[in-house]
């Protein structure tokens, strides 16, 4: 398999599903019929963006086209608990191994201007964009798949503006100061541990079950924690192939 070429196209992949689903976006999903693949058409751009060195072959950007196309259609099953959450992202993950395995001799072609040529070939900058947004965006939503899927008396729809903005934050100061702890110094841990710890002094108590601070409980920002740091370690520690 191409590495090199998978974590771009996983990179793109990140930034479609998370960063580049909007808020409006999101709605338009589950109100109107197309509303997924004006989603999957977000993918496409975000992967023709990360990629273009590779258009160069036809058949890439055919395979590329009919991926989205496929993760449209892909899309429109509800995700309902965390089971199928999961299954939808092992989905597209197979998708991507399959790319990176069909094109796996294709070669890049040097279309970028030099400064853009080195940040795109560096594959810790592509890595540790990856688990900024696996950290803070897929951490807070498999989070809240987790207490819909286990939690019986869970209710929650939309996510308050304190919950996404503390699990942004929250999981991008936990991945980047367990990051920083192997890369620089581990003093940097400090940076990680203490905002989570802050979150979880302030969260709901376990035994409240009649509502919680802001919506969130103490168990989502331990969860939070271990999420982020697993993917700060692995970009730190550089353990990818």
């Amino acid at each position: 398999m191409n590495t090199f070429l998978f974590y771009r196209l996983l990179l793109a992949f990140l930034l479609g599903d998370y960063l580049l689903q909007f808020d409006w976006l999101f709605r338009l999903r589950y109100t109107k019929r197309w509303g997924v693949f004006v989603h999957a058409g977000f993918h496409l751009l975000a992967t023709l963006v990360l990629c273009l060195p590779y258009l160069h072959d036809t058949w890439f950007f055919v395979a590329v086209v009919l991926v989205q196309v496929a993760h449209g259609f892909f899309d429109k099953i509800k995700k309902q608990n965390l089971w199928a959450f999961l299954g939808d992202q092992l989905f597209h993950l197979a998708t991507l191994v399959g790319l990176a395995w069909l094109f796996g001799k294709l070669a890049p072609v040097d279309w970028l201007p030099a400064w853009l040529d080195v940040l795109w070939k560096d594959d810790y900058l592509v890595n540790l964009l990856s688990g900024l947004l696996l950290s803070a965006y897929m951490g807070m939503i498999l989070v809240n798949f987790i207490n819909k899927t286990f939690r019986k008396a869970f209710t929650r729809e939309v996510f308050s503006d304190y919950f996404r903005n503390s699990f942004l934050f929250g999981g991008l100061l936990a991945f980047s100061g367990v990051e920083l702890g192997f890369q620089i110094s581990p003093w940097f841990f400090l940076a990680a541990v203490a905002p989570a710890a802050l979150l979880v002094w302030l969260a709901r108590r376990p035994t409240d079950e009649d509502g919680s601070f802001k919506g969130a409980y103490k168990l989502d920002y331990l969860w939070m924690f271990l999420w982020a740091a697993l993917w700060g370690a692995i970009v730190g520690l550089k353990l990818y192939p």
